[in-house]
């Protein structure tokens, strides 16, 4: 079988997205057959890495239902704890590319399946024709899908459905804050401090780095850079960080060196007072945040719409939503829902890749919409409700 170290975990999740690439005839591992009706919906958010697959297993084709995890070897389901983790009971198949004991901790009745025997047994694969950059995004369908008929064609009305869900979304973000802060017995700071912390952990390790800020307060904080990248990354040894998908220049150590530095080397704290969110003044945080290469432009634009500004808004010391936010990084889920919106061929700089408010409200309809829909767009309602509202 093909060494481990020439596939990824991203590579097998393609091979069983992809009918093309996923082998016709598969067992599980105690040999039933397996027919696989849908590999399920590729799951961008937290938890397993398949939503809603439909299987059916054995001579009597019992058909099941759930979530599928897929793991380059089986003990990889034990070492991310997933059997104590209520987010992975719904799971129905552990798909894997190495052999090994199968986890005592699966769900009731979820089956094994050695994906890697069987793609191995093709002569002709290799793991380099799988373009991974293409996945999920390779499997949505050619046509236009509802939304993209009802809104995406038209660029004024994208620009305001997208507007809409990233004001909403501040707010719902905004009531968040309100509830924490008045939690807080007036450590206004310690939130402020904690929710950038959050973060700088992006989405795997985020209660990670909040963590790591209730061991260091921020009034305990060393201002001395040397001395608070120190405290903080003694404090990260207590943690059990998620690095999968971590490039070593974006690991959970240089983003903790990161904080140490927005922290101490550029007046950070003091947007936790900021009342100025006009364009020319979000643009300022930026360039404060990044400093000396402190971070990217992205992560600080991600700081500024999902702490800075609902904070704001939070404590009543801003009352006006802005229309522009600094863009961040565009992640799978806003890609996604791009691709769905506006088609496989649209240009993220006409429509919302410039703009963080719009990147929020991709995200929003994400959650709100694609996250809820039936695998070919043709249940959501997002285009219904767009065709009553005019």
């Amino acid at each position: 079988m093909m060494p481990m170290k020439t596939i990824t975990e991203r590579h097998v999740q393609a091979i069983w997205y992809d009918a093309n690439l996923r082998p016709r005839h598969l067992t599980t591992r105690r040999g039933s057959a397996v027919t696989v009706v849908s590999p399920g919906e590729w799951n961008l958010e937290a938890g397993p890495d398949f939503r809603n697959a439909v299987l059916e297993i054995g001579k009597d084709h019992r058909r099941v239902v759930g979530d599928v995890e897929v793991h380059l070897c089986p003990s990889d389901w034990d070492f991310h704890k997933h059997g104590a983790d209520p987010n992975y009971r719904n799971v129905v198949a552990h798909v894997t590319w190495g052999c090994g004991p199968i986890p005592g901790s699966l769900p009731p009745g979820a089956v094994s399946i050695w994906l890697g025997r069987f793609v191995s047994a093709n002569t002709e694969f290799a793991p380099e024709q799988i373009d991974l950059m293409a996945y999920p995004y390779a499997r949505l369908p050619l046509g236009s899908r509802p939304c993209e008929e009802a809104i995406g064609h038209d660029p004024d009305l994208a620009h305001e459905v997208l507007t809409e869900a990233g004001k909403h979304r501040l707010r719902m973000k905004a009531r968040r804050l309100a509830g924490r802060l008045c939690a807080s017995g007036g450590e206004r700071r310690q939130v402020f401090y904690e929710e950038v912390m959050t973060a700088l952990g992006y989405k795997k390790n985020t209660m990670q780095f909040r963590r790591v800020a209730e061991r260091v307060p921020i009034d305990t904080l060393p201002e001395e850079n040397a001395a608070a990248k120190t405290a903080l990354l003694v404090a990260g040894t207590f943690e059990e960080w998620d690095r999968s998908g971590y490039r070593p220049h974006n690991s959970p150590e240089r983003r903790l060196a990161s904080a140490a530095d927005i922290f101490t080397a550029t007046p950070t704290m003091k947007f936790a007072d900021e009342v100025d969110f006009s364009k020319d003044a979000c643009k300022g945080m930026v360039t404060m945040m990044c400093g000396e290469h402190c971070m990217g432009r992205g992560r600080a634009g991600a700081i500024v719409a999902n702490v800075i500004a609902p904070f704001a808004l939070a404590e009543g010391r801003t009352s006006t939503l802005p229309d522009w936010l600094p863009p961040e990084d565009i992640s799978e889920p806003v890609r996604l829902t791009a691709f769905r919106l506006f088609g496989r061929d649209h240009n993220p700089a006409a429509f919302y890749s410039t703009n963080g408010l719009l990147i929020q409200g991709l995200l929003q309809i994400h959650r709100d919409y694609c996250l809820q829909m039936h695998p070919d767009c043709g249940e959501c309602d997002l285009a219904r409700r767009k065709e009553k509202a005019a």
